[in-house]
């Protein structure tokens, strides 16, 4: 972490009284700015201590504030991640639904296409070196896992999350942190219904979404996207329903 003064340090010295209030405000300015992104954790609170030059309880208050707001979650041993107040929001009645009414699966899946596909397609033409290299790492990840291993669904999330992420819009990166309690009743059915012999055609699916970013093509990245929710949609349709 960087000393107090250095000029990389994303925080500035706090001086004024209400120092909690100083922090929590600059807090939260580095979040909305996107400075520090969903999923990302913020710096420990003896880092930021150090950072602002301020006491750790003072750090402690604000981050108490910005857990309560829905900006962060503190994990036991586990650090302080940046999340988002539309998961707080969305968590109750999507979970319900999805839970209560299977076929509602589908109305998820319809809503994912919107946004997912026009995170390719923005994607293809934002997306920096870092983010591709995030994207391939994961796709290897997804290569050693089983469909039926809980690797695949958080490499699955991660690769999808992680193009969201190379849109650099703060909204869909939110939008998308805010899903992702509803994905795991998504991949509660899909697990029972997606056949292992399905993973080198999800796989593939997966790697030429992830070409088409690669190589600069906002259509073909959107139209594979969409390509990839239409066989989840039908295999969940088939298997499930005994549709198709």
């Amino acid at each position: 972490m960087s000393p107090l003064g250095d000029p990389k340090s994303p925080f500035s010295t706090v001086k004024q009284r209400k120092i909690p209030d100083i922090v929590y405000k600059q807090l939260v300015s580095l979040i909305t700015s996107g400075h520090f992104k969903p999923g990302e954790k913020i710096p420990s609170e003896r880092d930021m201590a150090l950072d602002l030059g301020v006491s750790r309880q003072s750090i402690r208050e604000a981050i108490y504030r910005a857990k309560m707001e829905g900006l962060i979650e503190v994990k036991q041993g586990g650090g302080t991640s940046v999340i988002s107040s539309i998961k707080e929001a969305l968590r109750p009645p999507l979970s319900i639904l999805l839970e209560e009414q299977v076929e509602n699966i589908f109305e998820f899946l319809e809503i994912r296409k919107v946004i997912e596909g026009w995170c390719a397609e923005k994607a293809s033409t934002t997306a920096k070196p870092a983010d591709i290299k995030e994207m391939q790492a994961i796709l290897s990840k997804m290569e050693k896992a089983k469909l039926s291993d809980q690797r695949w669904e958080k490499a699955d999330l991660s690769f999808h999350s992680a193009i969201a992420a190379a849109t650099h819009n703060l909204i869909a990166m939110h939008v998308m942190e805010g899903l992702k309690d509803s994905f795991n009743e998504y991949f509660r059915v899909k697990k029972f219904r997606t056949k292992p012999e399905r993973k080198d055609l999800l796989l593939k699916q997966h790697k030429e979404v992830f070409k088409a970013i690669k190589e600069r093509e906002p259509r073909k990245a959107r139209e594979k996207m969409l390509e990839h929710l239409d066989y989840v949609d039908t295999i969940i349709n088939t298997d499930l329903l005994g549709k198709g």
